[in-house]
């Protein structure tokens, strides 16, 4: 018995065209974030210590910035990478882009700008659609995928 199956699938590209990047996981999504925001607690720590551990070494001294200090420098960093090179530390690190919904190139200080501010609130980013886009990604027209 002979297996018929179509040599061409959704997944493969024709003959001459590089496959189209995949969708982001949850998993790089998170590490890519959680990357930046350690960069940018150790920068806060540096520049913007909480008074009680201002004297303090170690580990202590190093993570303890001020919370919209470190908020801060995390949005200035995003708004910035994302705008003008379409990915963040941590989005590279774990093998991640954002790119313009039209196919486009990198999404632009508009578009960097909405996508920060809505992911700085948290709640547009936690609820996605049926894509994996979340909120911040929709208002922004980007989309986040995966370059591996």
């Amino acid at each position: 018995m002979t297996d018929v199956t179509p040599s061409n699938n959704d997944n493969q590209a024709s003959e001459g065209e590089a496959p189209e990047p995949g969708r982001a996981s949850i998993l790089a999504r998170i590490g890519g974030i959680a990357i930046d925001w350690v960069l940018c607690l150790i920068i806060s720590g540096f520049f913007f210590p909480v008074a009680e551990y201002a004297d303090a070494g170690g580990i202590e001294r190093v993570f303890a910035g001020k919370p919209l200090a470190t908020l801060s420098i995390w949005a200035v960093q995003h708004f910035f990478l994302v705008s003008l090179i379409g990915m963040t530390y941590g989005h590279r690190i774990a093998g991640l882009r954002v790119v313009r919904e039209d196919g486009g190139g990198f999404p632009g200080l508009k578009a960097g700008a909405i996508r920060t501010v809505l992911l700085a609130l948290v709640i547009p980013a936690v609820v996605w659609d049926s894509e994996g886009r979340g909120l911040h990604d929709r208002a922004a027209g980007t989309r986040l995928i995966s370059i591996r």
